[in-house]
């Protein structure tokens, strides 16, 4: 359904309802000049807001924690659930990673029972990139700034107000709780929010063309022709193996389970995030290691991403936030690295032509 609010006012009644008996996550402005996703309490308009863009903070972290606790070994239950909660002004390139974290956790069996109670207890409102970042390039890897799917409710912003529409019958059901009989949204506000979403995602586009990359580039391809490549070494000596740029990930997924105490000294289990560019990710119980060099980590991390996820999956386990770029000690860019493949994987194509 695609209803319609008039103005500002009406969003912050929306926003302040959603966030009756219900945690809120929503961007807000910090110190360092960034978005940053926040919690709080209710929907303060003072605070809060959409946002331009999405926040330093990857929607992941809600729903697959970066250290979890499992339950200590001598029988006892694990922590306590998540509590009602909405999420507000999430990105498409966040929404749509959720669709890898769901095949992951949630489709596959046996599936994960503390990330289906988050995504269960969680209302997801989405809304349309105004702005882009430097490092944004979602239209690259088949994506757009704006969602289709995936969201309960989704905001775009037209000059006569907003466009809001349900992705759900949750989604529905909110918005009737705080608008009982809604304004359908005229076919000229419409025709608004699509030529919005045009320009931004050609706005987009141009940016990524500055980099050499665009839409359609068989990235998939340019990653297993170049498998051998020396690329991957060349990026390697820049490469500090510090993981920031899988802990940042919208996508990334990987985990440790390890075995220690909780600080009551009982011998406890935890689950916490893990990083393929870590040298003893791939090693094995008898000392093995499938993937010893920097090099091989590096060029993992991009076969997964580009190749192994489309073949699985149809679809890329990237979705150009860029915030792996941001992230990165060592200044390398995940545009360069695909650049270099598409370029690599042509010379290829001469050199047996």
């Amino acid at each position: 359904m695609l209803h319609w609010l008039r103005g500002e006012g009406d969003l912050i009644d929306l926003f302040r309802a959603l966030g009756r008996d219900r945690v809120v996550y929503a961007p807000e402005p910090g110190a360092d000049g960034q978005l940053h996703l926040a919690r709080a309490e209710s929907w303060d308009e003072a605070r809060h807001g959409l946002g331009p863009y999405r926040p330093v903070e990857p929607l992941k972290a809600l729903f697959f924690r970066a250290r979890e606790d499992l339950g200590r070994l001598d029988g006892e239950t694990a922590a306590e659930g998540v509590h009602a909660r909405v999420v507000i002004g999430v990105k498409n390139c966040d929404l749509s990673a959720l669709r890898f974290h769901d095949r992951v956790f949630g489709e596959a069996e046996p599936s994960d029972p503390s990330y289906t109670e988050a995504r269960r207890q969680t209302l997801l409102v989405s809304c349309d990139c105004l702005d882009c970042l430097e490092v944004c390039f979602c239209t690259v890897v088949g994506q757009q700034p704006y969602p289709e799917d995936g969201f309960d409710l989704n905001v775009s912003a037209v000059s006569q107000g907003y466009v809001v529409e349900t992705g759900s019958e949750r989604g529905e059901a909110a918005f009737r709780a705080a608008f009982p009989e809604p304004e359908p949204a005229p076919p000229a506000v419409l025709e608004e929010r699509d030529r919005r979403r045009a320009e931004m995602r050609e706005r987009v586009a141009a940016q990524a063309a500055g980099t050499g990359l665009r839409a359609g580039l068989d990235l998939q391809g340019a990653v297993q022709q170049s498998f051998e490549r020396p690329l991957w070494e060349d990026f390697a000596a820049d490469c500090v193996e510090c993981g920031a740029c899988n802990f940042i990930c919208c996508t990334c997924h990987c985990f440790l389970l390890a075995d220690g105490f909780c600080e009551a000294s009982c011998p406890a289990r935890v689950k916490q995030w893990d990083s393929c560019l870590f040298e003893n990710f791939a090693r094995v119980a008898g000392g093995a290691n499938p993937r010893a060099r920097r090099s091989q980590r590096l060029r993992h991390r991009f076969d997964k991403k580009f190749n192994f996820a489309p073949e699985v999956l149809g679809f890329y386990a990237c979705d150009g936030c860029g915030r792996c770029t941001e992230a990165c000690i060592g200044k390398i860019d995940i545009r360069d690295v695909l650049k270099r493949a598409v370029d690599d994987a042509q010379s290829v194509h001469a050199d047996s032509g």
